[in-house]
């Protein structure tokens, strides 16, 4: 099977699960959506693992996956009790601090100085932890709104069609156009309009069908579509300037078609903090 079917065959089944998840299971705010959040956290912490350790010298992947799961949790339990979402803050503290101390107390280098890599292992768990679950947790955040379904289906929809369309455009009329980009440079110019254009359609009809939630003028969800558009395209070469880093292809294997987990959400865990500051901004979702 050509990549193209398998990447068609994810983008068909895989779209409009996590859509049908977020709209349909609503249940203590999104409980099973905070579930996929927690072990997509997991996943994607330890690719970001994997990659950095081809590069760098890093701490214990069973220490960085539990700090991780400590960061998710607590957005679960804020879910769930519907409010103190610093403490997920406050848990990515106690995680560093954590990491900290794993340096004063374990040796983890051999040699005449173990603490040689120190350095390079803190900010590695640091970057790990920053990059995935606590991004992620952005999206938790967004469970408590009054209008939760609808803003978190709205942010998934407007990612999904930014890559899909940038995606299509960049196969079909990008060949001519490619290479402005040094990190990734077979992304093309078509790409990037095609990006924007599935953002704004997207926010387009929610503005539509949904006015009493998506209020005032148009210009709002084109400013919040423009705005999402563009994280998410900076998610996604933001990835690649990580794995290009680290001399590695793809994060992982585990998305037909796409490659690891991260190569399929680098663009959501850019955009759910812009998506979730603007949206505030914008909205005053609450």
């Amino acid at each position: 099977m050509s990549k193209t079917i398998q990447r068609l065959l994810t983008f068909f089944i895989g779209v409009p699960f996590f859509v049908a998840v977020t709209w349909y299971f609503t249940f203590n705010n999104h409980l099973i959506l905070n579930i996929f959040i927690l072990l997509a956290s997991l996943f994607g912490t330890y690719e970001i693992h994997t990659l950095l350790k081809n590069k760098f010298e890093v701490q214990p992947l069973s220490l960085i996956l539990v700090l991780s799961l400590i960061i998710s949790a607590t957005g679960i339990f804020c879910c769930l009790c519907s409010k103190g979402f610093e403490f997920i803050t406050y848990s990515f503290i106690l995680c560093f601090l954590l990491i900290l101390i794993s340096e004063v107390f374990v040796t983890h280098s051999k040699g005449d100085d173990p603490f040689s890599g120190s350095l390079s292992r803190i900010i590695t768990s640091l970057f790990a932890l920053l990059y995935v679950p606590f991004l992620l947790s952005f999206i938790q955040r967004m469970c408590v709104f009054e209008h939760s379904r609808e803003n978190i289906t709205l942010f998934l929809v407007m990612v999904f069609m930014c890559d899909s369309i940038a995606w299509l455009f960049g196969i079909t009329m990008g060949k001519n156009n490619r290479g402005i980009v040094k990190a990734s440079p077979n992304k093309s110019i078509a790409g990037f309009i095609g990006g924007f254009i599935g953002a704004l359609l997207s926010g387009i009809l929610f503005w539509y069908f949904l006015p009493q939630i998506f209020t005032g003028s148009v210009l709002k969800i084109i400013l919040l579509s423009v705005i999402t558009a563009f994280a998410s395209i900076v998610g996604d070469l933001t990835e690649s300037v990580v794995k290009r880093s680290a001399a590695i292809k793809d994060s992982g294997r585990l998305i037909p078609g796409r490659g690891g987990l991260m190569d399929s959400i680098d663009s959501i865990v850019m955009a759910a903090p812009i998506y979730f500051i603007i949206s505030n901004i914008l909205y005053n979702f609450k």
